[in-house]
């Protein structure tokens, strides 16, 4: 289908070259400075009763764990084997209590410490549900990285822009890229991008404005519309306006070859349930092929809700009332709804004094990160911003213009990630 298409576009651009409007624009950037990449901790992470509620245990049958209520998870009929929690509690301590039909075992001293039951193999239980709790410390803890040391950064950035206006109505623009150097991204998951000097280049997508609304071809580079992290990135994205609402879909052209979720937890390798080493298996949620957005203007501020194949979804609002700004949003991306995690709501607040803009901001999901703030300044060329969160994920950047498109920059965050340069605009 992608190559009709595209013959199809060269058949139009043939057609109406002749007396066709074309135009050229680039843009281009640079950066240059000194950064360091920061740390990473091993600390363990919260585990949640939404993690709790995913966790899949097939250790003798092959029947999945499934929610019940709160914090606890149980098995079907042959296991019963349930892990039960008050609340969030830490990998380290989460297999602490492990429940064999009407005994609780506990792992410190190998023992049946509730239950009248007898447990046949007491020994097999205790180090099978170690090597369990020692797979959920690993993953919470993850691997610790010390903190880089500085090191110079340089890279420059071009894009360059052709659009045509064909006899009958359509506007077909391309956009092409090129870059060279090593650059820096200021976040605490992200650090120096791609090494080298070499001239690298590559096509951003060709969009074809029409009176029935606006294509964008962009192959495996459109991003969903519910969740920017699905299973097989979009190829296709088509706009529109009618009245005051505003429509668009993304679509994945490509075959779905991911046609089920996969659920994530711990399983035993064997394919029967009954033997073999546990291992780790990741959640993946099926492969989307559509997702869908429609928004409009509702009491001065606007109004969305999207939906994609696979039963993701997400609505929100935001307007200012009396000079503070409101948003609020519930999102439920498709893997969670395939695994029957709760959604997560989302509500931000900022109020503008002056040159100062604060805000605030919480979450529904009990990941140590629940709240956040953050302050902004902006004025007489200079501009500095600030944030903090639940988890102590702290951050502070600059930068002052200088004349001509060029700015000073820096920053700093809880990672340790630093840095110092340059970086203008031509």
């Amino acid at each position: 289908m992608k190559r009709i298409l595209l013959t199809t576009t060269s058949l139009v651009l043939a057609a109406g070259v002749a007396s066709a409007e074309t135009s050229i624009s680039w843009s281009g950037g640079a950066t240059a400075g000194v950064a360091r990449a920061g740390k990473i901790d091993t600390t363990a992470t919260t585990l949640t009763a939404n993690d709790l509620k995913s966790l899949r245990l097939d250790l003798v049958s092959a029947d999945a764990i499934s929610a019940v209520s709160g914090a606890s998870v149980t098995t079907g009929t042959d296991m019963g084997l349930t892990i039960e929690s008050a609340g969030a509690t830490t990998a380290a301590t989460l297999a602490a209590q492990i429940v064999l039909g009407t005994n609780v075992l506990n792992l410190a001293t190998g023992n049946a410490v509730a239950g009248t039951s007898t447990i046949a193999d007491n020994a097999a239980n205790v180090a099978l549900l170690t090597k369990i709790q020692a797979i959920l410390d690993a993953t919470a803890a993850g691997t610790a990285v010390a903190t880089g040391n500085f090191q110079s950064y340089s890279e420059v950035n071009a894009t360059v822009t052709g659009s045509v206006s064909t006899d009958n109505g359509l506007t077909i623009t391309a956009s092409m890229s090129v870059d060279a150097g090593e650059g820096y991204d200021f976040a605490d998951d992200d650090s120096f991008d791609t090494t080298g000097t070499s001239l690298r280049g590559g096509l951003d997508n060709i969009t074809i404005a029409t009176a029935m609304g606006s294509f964008k071809i962009d192959q495996n580079a459109v991003t969903h519309l519910v969740d920017g992290d699905d299973d097989g990135a979009a190829d296709l994205l088509y706009t529109n306006t009618f009245g005051k609402m505003s429509v668009s879909a993304a679509i994945d052209m490509n075959k779905d070859t991911d046609e089920t979720a996969v659920t994530g937890g711990i399983v035993r390798a064997a394919a029967d349930g009954t033997t073999g080493d546990v291992t780790l298996v990741t959640a993946v949620a099926a492969d989307v092929a559509w997702s869908a957005k429609v928004s409009m203007p509702v009491a001065g501020g606007t109004a969305y809700v999207a939906m994609d194949e696979e039963g993701g979804n997400i609505f929100g609002a935001s307007t200012i009332l009396g000079g503070v700004g409101l948003s609020f949003s519930s999102k439920l991306e498709a893997l969670e709804e395939e695994t029957k995690v709760d959604r997560e709501n989302t509500l931000g607040l900022t109020y503008a004094l002056g040159a100062t803009t604060l805000g605030a901001s919480w979450n529904s999901k009990e990941d140590g990160d629940q709240w956040g703030i953050s302050a902004a300044y902006a004025a007489d060329g200079l501009s500095i911003s600030a944030s903090t969160d639940e988890g102590s994920d702290w951050s502070v950047s600059g930068s002052m213009t200088l004349g001509g498109g060029a700015s000073a920059v820096a920053g700093v965050n809880y990672t340790e990630d630093a840095y110092l340069g340059l970086s203008f605009a031509f």
